[in-house]
């Protein structure tokens, strides 16, 4: 690992940050925008906040040379929790396509939903 100078080196604590603020409108030309409850959206971003202190914790488990069945370990946990949020962003949505489907919505959509969530079975 390469020393750099403290003043050099980034860093994040989770308590300093500033909230971060939904972006209604950020959706690209021609993608669908996401349209899910924010309890919804509060539980994902909370299971991604953990996969992320998990990552940063298997790298200072490499920094430090500890034991691999360790960093394993905490690798197979990162990526279930990833798989979770994964799987709660999916079911959040399809359950909003078919509150919608039953007022019109864009079947093509639902058909992309569907074909996204099979892939990741």
């Amino acid at each position: 690992m390469v020393n750099l100078p403290s003043d050099m080196i980034a860093t994040r604590n989770p308590k300093d940050a500033k909230p971060r603020r939904a972006l209604k409108s950020a959706a690209r030309a021609g993608e669908a925008v996401l349209e899910i409850d924010e309890g919804a959206v509060r539980d994902i971003m909370a299971r991604l906040a953990r996969v992320e202190g998990q990552v940063r914790a298997v790298q200072r488990m490499l920094d430090e040379r500890r034991d691999c069945h360790a960093i394993v370990q905490q690798l197979g946990a990162a990526r279930t929790a990833l798989e979770r949020a994964t799987a709660q962003l999916m079911v959040s949505s399809l359950a909003q396509c078919i509150r919608s489907a039953k007022n019109g919505a864009d079947e093509v959509e639902i058909q992309k939903l569907m074909a996204t969530f099979t892939k990741l079975l």
